[in-house]
């Protein structure tokens, strides 16, 4: 399994935010065990750290119309290039932490080509953690083309093509527990809901939601990340 971030951005570099949650993605992913030629950081400038170095993407990856598609953009190039090679790989965001291993023998993604969660008692698909294999590659192509054509982003786009199940795109994608991308969104149910434990959680470190996840400043009073990620973020700054 590889693990896939990617930033693309016209003024080649990261912003603020991402400057920090860079450094914590990679030292959160090699706390967890993944070894660095499985950590895969995709942006169209060089950056380095922890002797990672980012592959390098032209511009034309950025999506000007909504600027999130520019992960699929990226992704369609790395499959055109090769690049994306006969594994399940794990995209998402920086601002999603993955909390406890997923391995490739504990996560199943069974006979399909792509799978993420919803938001949980919203239905809409939530892209902000996806799992693919290089099979999905018309599945991206038909996610980008909706994109384009309708000037909407890649989760709206994704949920009409399967509210028509255009091409038979149901059959081919699987519906994840909440789990793999946990929000602060109706907590109590999708806590509930979640498979334990929790393994990705999905917040911008601004200062309502690090108490809220990293002081369970929360309807169930619960401190929702591992001491080994608060002291990561510590390390960064984020307290």
């Amino acid at each position: 399994m590889k693990n896939l971030l990617i930033y693309i951005n016209p003024r080649k570099n990261f912003d603020s935010e991402t400057a920090v949650l860079v450094k914590v993605q990679i030292d959160n992913l090699l706390s967890l065990g993944w070894k660095p030629k499985d950590i895969m950081i995709v942006t169209n400038f060089d950056y380095t750290y922890q002797d990672i170095k980012t592959l390098v993407l032209g511009d034309e990856n950025y999506c000007q119309h909504h600027p999130t598609v520019s992960k699929i953009y990226t992704i369609i190039t790395l499959l055109k290039k090769g690049l994306i090679k006969s594994e399940i790989y794990w995209l998402h965001d920086f601002d999603g932490y993955q909390l406890h291993p997923v391995t490739k023998k504990s996560f199943k993604l069974g006979n399909a080509d792509f799978a993420l969660t919803d938001y949980g008692r919203m239905p809409n698909w939530s892209t902000g953690s996806i799992f693919f294999k290089k099979s999905s590659k018309d599945i991206m192509e038909w996610i980008k083309q909706t994109a384009d054509k309708y000037h909407t982003d890649e989760e709206t786009a994704l949920s009409m093509l399967t509210r028509q199940n255009f091409q038979e795109i149901n059959s081919r994608i699987k519906k994840l527990n909440i789990s793999y991308n946990f929000q602060r969104f109706n907590l109590v149910s999708n806590y509930f809901a979640a498979t334990k434990p929790i393994k990705n959680v999905h917040f911008h470190p601004s200062p309502d939601k690090v108490d809220f996840f990293m002081y369970g400043k929360n309807k169930l009073n619960k401190i929702l990340l591992p001491k080994r990620l608060i002291r990561i973020f510590n390390k960064h700054g984020i307290k």
